[in-house]
């Protein structure tokens, strides 16, 4: 999968992430820099537990800004830029 840049997002999508709580905007900035991450990886990005960053991901996937994919026993989270 190819990485999202923050270069790459339109202002709509900007727009959508300025207004996000910051708790949630630092998990998706966490996600967008490594394209593709479980709870374990992005919680070592953010310094937050794996609990914690595992309740944000599932947010931002109810949401409509992530999306979720299994693969080994492990679920992945990925940008979706499908939403509008």
């Amino acid at each position: 999968m190819d990485k999202l840049d923050l270069h790459d997002l339109d202002k709509e999508e900007l727009i959508r992430l300025i207004k996000l709580p910051n708790h949630l905007r630092k998990t998706m900035f966490a996600v967008i820099a490594l394209g593709e991450a479980t709870a374990t990886e992005i919680s070592k990005q953010t310094g937050k537990s794996r609990a914690t960053e595992s309740d944000y991901l599932n947010q931002l996937e109810r949401m409509g800004y992530l999306k979720r994919s299994n693969a080994s026993k492990k679920i992945y989270f990925s940008p979706n830029r499908t939403k509008s």
